[in-house]
Order: C-alpha cells, then sequence, then structure tokens
C-alpha cells in the first residue's frame, strides 16, 4: 500500500498543499511548528477519520476557515483509489472514489497506517481508557467488523447501565429482561475479548525478536489485562462470564454501573516479566513502544495481505546514533515510510535506497535541489 498523492485545503497551517509521493521513503524537513506534523497528520485523518494527537476534530480545520479537507490518491495491489474528508462544524464526510460513504466501517481499512512519534510514551503513561483507544484503532484497520461489535457493546453497555439505574431507583427487576440484556452483553464482550487476544498473541509473536534488533536485549512481552477468563471454547467462555456477570450484580447495581466488560481492559508492556514503565529506563520505555508498533506490520501482511504505511513523526530525536542506524535498517524495503525531522544529520540518508527530502517552511512545501 502507498499513498502517491495528497491533497490539503484548509487543514491546519495549509491553504492549499499539493504534494506527489514519488519515491518509497520521504523526509519533511524543518523547524519546528513550521507544518511537518500537519502532513503526516493528514495522512493519519485520511485513513482512520481521526487525529493520533486526540485533539478535537475542529482544531483541524485552518483558523477563521469553515471547513478542512484532505484527499488522496492511494495504490493498493496496483488497484488506484481517491479517498476524501471533509471536516466542518456539523461533523465529517468521507468519499472513495468520490462516493460518499455512510458507514465508517466500510471506509477504514482503505488506507492502513502506523504511526510513530515521541507522543507514543503516552501509550504507557496514559490512563487504560487511552490505550484501549488506541487497541480499538489498530483493531479496526486490520478487521472491518471490530467497528460493529464496538457500536453494539456500546448500545448495550448504556443500555444496561441505564436499566441498572431505574432497578436502583424503583427498587424492582424484570428478571427477563436483565437476562437478555447480559446474555447480549456478555455475547459481544466475549468476542471483543476474542479479537483483542488474537491480535495481542500476533504482537509477541515476533515482539521480543525485534526488540533484540534494536536494542541487543530480548524478554520483551505485552500482556492482556482483562476480566474475561480464556478458554479455548468460545461457548464455555461466553458461560463463565456470563455467570461472573450475574455474580457481580449487587456490585453493578450499587455503582450503577457495569464493573466487568471489555471497556474495563488494559495491556501493558512487560521486560523479563516485569513493567517496563515502572522498572524500564526511559530509553528502555521509548525502544519498546517502537518495537510494539513495528510488531504490528506482519499482522496487517497475514491478515490483510498488504504492508502499512509508516508515519515517523521525529522519533529519531530520541534515539543515540547507533539505535538510529538500527532503526534504518530494520525499516523494510517494500513499506513505504514518511518520516518528519528537524535536522536532516540525525539521519543516515545513505541507509534509504529511495529517497526524496522535502523542505517545510511556515507552511511551503519543496522538494530539496539535488534529490534524484
Amino acid at each position: 500500500m502507498e499513498i502517491k498523492k495528497l491533497k490539503l485545503v484548509n487543514f491546519r497551517n495549509y491553504d492549499n498543499l499539493e504534494i506527489e509521493f514519488n519515491k518509497k521513503n520521504t523526509i519533511f524537513i524543518g523547524n519546528n511548528a513550521q507544518g511537518k506534523t500537519n502532513i503526516l497528520e493528514s495522512i493519519y485523518v485520511l485513513g482512520l477519520t481521526k487525529s493520533f494527537l486526540n485533539v478535537n476534530e475542529k482544531n483541524l480545520i485552518k483558523f477563521d476557515k469553515e471547513f478542512a479537507k484532505i484527499q488522496g490518491t492511494i495504490l493498493n495491489n496496483n488497484i488506484e483509489s481517491k479517498l476524501e474528508i471533509l471536516i466542518n462544524e456539523k461533523g465529517k464526510k468521507v468519499k472513495i472514489n468520490n462516493q460518499e460513504v455512510k458507514k465508517l466501517s466500510n471506509y477504514i481499512s482503505r488506507l492502513n497506517v502506523i504511526i510513530f512519534s515521541p507522543d507514543n510514551i503516552r501509550l504507557l503513561k496514559e490512563s487504560p481508557a487511552f490505550r484501549r483507544r488506541y487497541l480499538n484503532i489498530e483493531i479496526s484497520q486490520l478487521y472491518g467488523d471490530y467497528i460493529r461489535l464496538l457500536n453494539d457493546f456500546n448500545t448495550i453497555l448504556k443500555q444496561r447501565n441505564e436499566y441498572l439505574k431505574v432497578i436502583s431507583l424503583k427498587n424492582e427487576c424484570d428478571n427477563n429482561y436483565l437476562d437478555i440484556l447480559d446474555s447480549k452483553y456478555a455475547q459481544l464482550s466475549v468476542d471483543i475479548y476474542n479479537y483483542r487476544k488474537r491480535f495481542f498473541d500476533k504482537i509477541n509473536e515476533n515482539l521480543s525478536i525485534y526488540y533484540k534488533k534494536i536494542t541487543g536485549y530480548d524478554g520483551l512481552n505485552v500482556k492482556y489485562i482483562s476480566n474475561i477468563d480464556y478458554n479455548l471454547d468460545n461457548k464455555i467462555m461466553y458461560e463463565n462470564f456470563y455467570k461472573k456477570l450475574k455474580d457481580n450484580y449487587n456490585k453493578d447495581l450499587y455503582y450503577k454501573i457495569s464493573m466487568l466488560g471489555p471497556h474495563r481492559d488494559d495491556f501493558k508492556i512487560e521486560l523479563d516479566d516485569k513493567d517496563i514503565l515502572l522498572y524500564g529506563s526511559q530509553g528502555q520505555v521509548r525502544c519498546s513502544i517502537i518495537t510494539f508498533k513495528f510488531a504490528e506490520i506482519p499482522i496487517f501482511n497475514s491478515i490483510l495481505n498488504i504492508s502499512p504505511i509508516l508515519l515517523l513523526d521525529d522519533i529519531f530525536s530520541e534515539l543515540d546514533v547507533e539505535k538510529k542506524k538500527k532503526l534504518i535498517s530494520f525499516l523494510p524495503d517494500n513499506i513505504q515510510t514518511i518520516i518528519t525531522t528537524t535536522d536532516l544529520n540525525m539521519i543516515d540518508t545513505s541507509l534509504f535506497k529511495d529517497l526524496d527530502v522535502y523542505i517545510v517552511n511556515s507552511g511551503n512545501v519543496k522538494l530539496r535541489e539535488g534529490n534524484d
């Protein structure tokens, strides 16, 4: 998968920008606050309909403008398609080949991206809700059905919580209705759990191997934390969780919310079975997240038979010289990689076989002279 053309209208600090990506690797160089990250952000938004910076959509619209538009030409398995997202005060609209798409589940996965940025350390430092949001975005790129499951679960979660409040207020319960809610709630919870566990299992297949290639050390793994107990038999897993839900009923009723389910899931990265955020150095934490992202690449290959686009936002400033070289050499040759940096000296460009360099200055982007 590659992005061949990108057009921005009223996006962040860009009035009207058009870029053609003619090489496998592209570097955008410029001082801070010139618009480099905005370019990567626009590609991410084009693919996933939301920013990796976790900001309000209205902030993506250039000041004093009524809308922002991102258009991209995507090449996937030699098939070209055009994607578009329009953002205004009312919300957003997405199009594929000029045809509006009503369901995001039919749009997401048309452009698959993995973002690397210094902000990624928040993945471990922020709340479980932040990590679940990241997890949902990544899995949604892989499985179109996952978005529907999440929407269905959020609907039944809201219904169950509302009914718990009704029971508490009226001090009476329709057990048949509660059983129907609980049955659907339990099944959707188990289905979401299975998608998430499958994702983490695939991450762990390569995580320690990749970490050793970048740092020289192994023993890295990701631990999935859930109140659903795994079982090879889905029916047994459902029955066990349904029973747990019933056993927890009085507690749920006391707090008037559902205490168990995938909306309480979390994960952590461990090095030698210890939480790397608590026991690892700052460098180990940053490298573990970079490795986690790299471990996602073969998942896209195996499930979708495509390679995602890699977006590297100024991550080389966080690494020493040796790790920079290892990271660049670790980038797959067949994957489009788009990089931002404030200093080209941080990157050994001789390690890239196919490279364009753009200079970004106050929202102006131009190809560096001397590019092949």
